[in-house]
């Protein structure tokens, strides 16, 4: 059937290419009289092209601006909507735009859900933020590019991003391991693991403590990060390392750990702790620490609401969260039966 005037043309520009079918439209002539021609796109199939011909006339739009990159469109949104962002927020839009180069300079609307989950499966960098990243940038790029008439369907909604945090196993102190430690309390970070061990406080949870919860009368801590039933709770001193408590108490410090008025730094003690545990060819990390707490209660036979109470945990029946009451004589009789 002949195609109206003025309604544009599909043309075959030979058997060689991979989309040999081409819509176009007469955008103007020469002073020869020859037409000037605007291509919608190249297709495999005639009827391909026809859509498109038809898609065209029905919502005409400005077919230069069809023919722009991803990266030309990323530059015209970033321009408009990351002017007034946080430094966190645009380095993060950044880092995503440099991590899909594949996709830099394919056509917007050319742009399909394959190119953009190619770019998301085949990142070589596995964190789920920075994935998270990646597929957030596309749905914004293509709903600017999808507000602004250049593609008529989004296909960034049909990515998807697999959960990539795997939780890491943690493994206990052995005894033999912890003998070792023993065996080595000249070294200031042995200590502060051992510390870690007999009292089941987080690392930074350790350095925070402020030397007027340090009650060595009585024998216990106050102190505790994170959860509501963690947060300024009573750990009892174990007998084993009275000792080291009392060692690093100086009722003119704030902090237990203190340097020149302020607690030590969480990644300065969490490198020398895992150096010296290295000179021991022990592998552990800080919150195995923490871990091996737990494990050795368990298996002395501490009550478990005991367990949860020096940890931190929170008690989720009502029995166990109003009715029982521990007071420090039972966690320290619980914490000291840990050898």
């Amino acid at each position: 059937m002949r195609l109206p005037n003025g309604y544009g043309g599909v043309v075959n520009l030979g058997k060689r290419r991979r989309r040999p079918f081409a819509a176009r439209i007469t955008a103007g002539w020469t002073d020869e009289g020859k037409a000037i021609y605007k291509y919608i796109g190249y297709y495999s199939k005639k009827a391909e092209a026809l859509q498109a011909l038809a898609e065209y006339n029905s919502n005409p739009y400005d077919i230069d601006s069809r023919n722009l990159t991803f990266e030309e469109i990323y530059n015209m949104w970033a321009k408009r909507e990351l002017k007034d962002v946080s430094k966190s927020k645009l380095a993060c839009y950044r880092t995503a735009f440099a991590n899909c180069p594949s996709v830099h300079n394919i056509k917007i609307k050319e742009l399909k859900a394959s190119h953009m989950q190619k770019v998301i499966d085949g990142c070589k960098k596995r964190s789920q933020s920075t994935l998270n990243n990646i597929k957030i940038l596309f749905n914004q790029v293509c709903k600017f590019a999808l507000e602004n008439d250049f593609i008529n369907k989004d296909y960034s909604q049909f990515v998807s991003v697999s959960n990539t945090n795997t939780k890491k196993i943690k493994n206990e102190f052995s005894e033999n391991e912890i003998a070792v430690l023993w065996e080595n309390t000249d070294n200031f970070y042995i200590r502060f693991a051992l510390i870690l061990i007999y009292t089941g406080f987080r690392i930074s949870e350790l350095l925070q403590i402020k030397t007027e919860n340090v009650d060595l009368e009585k024998g216990s801590v106050r102190g505790g990060l994170k959860t509501k039933a963690g947060i300024n709770r009573i750990v009892p001193i174990h007998k084993k390392i009275q000792p080291f408590i009392e060692e690093l108490y100086n009722p003119e410090n704030t902090y237990l750990y203190s340097d020149s008025g302020k607690p030590f730094k969480y990644q300065y003690v969490k490198i020398n702790f895992i150096n010296a545990l290295n000179k021991l060819n022990i592998k552990h990390t800080p919150h195995e620490c923490r871990h091996t707490t737990a494990t050795l209660l368990d298996r002395y036979g501490a009550n478990p609401i005991t367990i949860k109470k020096i940890l931190g945990h929170s008690t989720q029946d009502l029995t166990s969260s109003v009715y029982i009451h521990k007071n420090l004589e039972e966690l320290k009789k619980a914490i000291n039966l840990i050898p």
